[in-house]
């Protein structure tokens, strides 16, 4: 159970974003360069947000979008990226595998892993391939743009859901030039989720109807093993395509009035609860913060962390 008094970092996709306009280009120095981007994803919607995201910035391009590890491998060689923000769960070839091959093959394309992955081995594994970067998903709205921003610099960026402390043991770069955070986010514990709309919803319907299409139009495209187990499940492949009105009751008032608050809160809320039930349909009652990836006015998707809070709420 998260403490009561404790507080998490509001989850912002409208954050105020970095100003990009000093750095130089990927060659270093001399005067302003586009700098090419290679988005790496297999989840549609969440390349599309990405791409979004980074082509509202007037010196950077996104020159491809893939969503597989073998075809990442190909066109980081094919393109020559400056940046390639990598997933890691990516089917044919996993992320750290797409690194390590592309490293060799293209070492001065930098590398910014943005994935849900968040265990320690991952994320060590990561840097010590010579990744710039690491961002959580749940983390994206607001941490994108500024880990860009640090990676082009030649920095090192560690995302608010990892311990970055413990990642200067494994990499060469002084804490000085760590650009990293800590969140209160227990990934041994602490759910991690992506819930994804059955066809993208418009912000602009009526409040009921946005409630109703949330809850009932929707289902679990990604989750680790700590969210399946909450439901009294195996594996996060237990749990994943499942309708969230498997577990979501979506009549009861303490799940509509958080639907509520997440619509009126610009699609992002924190620590609020929900009342659920497992696999057996016992009574569950969890702690959730949430972001959604709004695209083109439409909500595609939302990232989250949940907390089992069963008797003690």
């Amino acid at each position: 159970m998260v403490p009561p008094d404790s507080t998490w970092e509001p989850f912002r996709i409208a954050a105020k974003e970095p100003s990009l306009d000093h750095i130089d280009s990927a060659q270093g120095g001399g005067s302003m360069a586009v700098v090419r981007i290679l988005v790496v994803d297999d989840l549609e919607p969440w390349r599309r947000f990405v791409s979004s995201t980074l082509q509202g910035q007037p010196d950077l391009e996104v020159i491809s979008g893939v969503s597989d590890g073998l075809e990442a491998v190909q066109k980081a060689e094919e393109l020559q990226p400056d940046l390639i923000v990598l997933d890691i769960g990516l089917p044919k070839l996993n992320g750290i595998e797409a690194a390590r091959r592309i490293r060799k093959l293209v070492p001065k394309s930098k590398i910014l892993f943005l994935s849900q992955e968040s265990s320690d081995d991952v994320v060590h594994e990561a840097f010590s391939l010579g990744a710039r970067g690491y961002v959580v998903k749940i983390q994206a709205g607001s941490e994108l743009l500024s880990a860009v921003e640090a990676v082009l610099q030649g920095k090192q960026f560690v995302s608010k859901g990892l311990a970055a402390q413990e990642l200067t043991v494994m990499t060469a770069e002084p804490r000085a030039r760590l650009e990293g955070y800590r969140l209160s986010v227990d990934v041994s514990r602490d759910g991690l989720f992506c819930v994804e709309m059955d066809s993208p919803m418009p912000v602009d319907l009526p409040e009921d109807e946005q409630i109703q299409h949330i809850i009932r139009d929707s289902y679990i495209a990604d989750c680790n093993d700590s969210q399946a187990k909450m439901y009294g499940l195996n594996s996060a492949q237990d749990l994943i395509g499942k309708r969230m009105t498997d577990m979501v009751l979506p009549d009861d008032p303490n799940n509509i009035e958080l639907t509520r608050t997440f619509i009126r809160s610009g699609y992002q809320v924190w620590q609020r609860e929900s009342h659920e039930v497992d696999a057996e349909g016992k009574p569950k009652v969890f702690l959730n913060s949430m972001t959604g990836v709004v695209v083109d006015g439409k909500l595609v998707l939302t990232w989250g962390v949940q907390s089992d809070i069963t008797g003690q709420a």
